[in-house]
């Protein structure tokens, strides 16, 4: 065969080939009479052309891949739902979401931000925190008050986090009396000792107002308020920062 006339071919074969890679082809859609047309050109060329067997082995190899569509499987692309482990919390959350997201210290002013995750994400890191009681957590005053916090901070424009860290650090993470008899996590006090709450959420709600007078009263940073003697009494303002800021930094 002249040279020029196979060179030709060669070049319409990949020209061919080229449309039926395993990349562009959705298998139920396969035109295996177009295939037919192409294969014999390839298997012809690479029988024919010594000086270019680099190409016709490749052609070749395309040309046993495209008659083996039954084993072919398309890629796996990104956006996969990410499989949950068993012991991981369920759906929406995933690993990936599960670290804490504040990295303040106790001079930072983030009193006024928004939490960045969702309630569910809130809930895991208080249900981090919080012990158990005959084997569960449902008991504690904390448990699934994730938007309660979130609603509290939105109404008030105080960060919800902050809310979570002072009333853990009142209320010994859930356990104290005045916490499980009163609803009172917040350690808010009237003259006759501590306040009672109709429910967690009331307490929640009037800790978040106080907060936000203090913020008012330009006492913008945990260090501020602590030492203040408007939440807790000043000498016990360095451990209240401290406590506060540990449990702040853990969600």
């Amino acid at each position: 065969m002249h040279l020029t006339r196979i060179g030709a071919r060669v070049r319409y074969s990949r020209m061919n080939l080229r449309k039926f890679t395993p990349q562009k082809i959705i298998k139920e859609k396969v035109n295996n009479s177009a295939i037919k047309k192409v294969v014999p050109v390839t298997m012809l060329v690479a029988e024919s052309v010594t000086p270019l067997s680099g190409h016709a082995q490749s052609l070749m190899k395309l040309e046993s891949e495209i008659s083996n569509f039954s084993r072919f499987e398309l890629p796996k692309f990104a956006g996969v739902p990410i499989k949950i482990e068993e012991k991981a919390y369920p759906y929406p959350l995933s690993k990936l979401s599960l670290d804490p997201k504040n990295k303040f210290n106790k001079n930072s002013k983030f009193l006024r931000s928004e939490y960045p995750g969702t309630a569910e994400e809130l809930d895991y890191f208080i249900e981090k925190l919080i012990p158990k009681k005959n084997g569960t957590k449902k008991y504690n005053p904390f448990y699934k008050k994730g938007q309660a916090f979130i609603d509290a901070g939105k109404k008030y424009q105080v960060n919800p986090t902050f809310l979570v860290a002072i009333a853990m650090q009142e209320s010994g993470i859930g356990t104290s009396s005045a916490a499980l008899k009163k609803n009172n996590i917040g350690g808010i006090m009237t003259k006759g000792g501590h306040k009672k709450f109709e429910n967690v959420e009331a307490c929640i709600d009037n800790m978040a107002e106080i907060i936000n007078k203090r913020i008012n009263e330009h006492l913008t940073t945990v260090e501020a308020i602590g030492h203040s003697g408007k939440y807790c009494a000043k000498s016990a303002g360095n451990q209240w920062v401290k406590n506060v800021m540990f449990y702040v930094n853990k969600m």
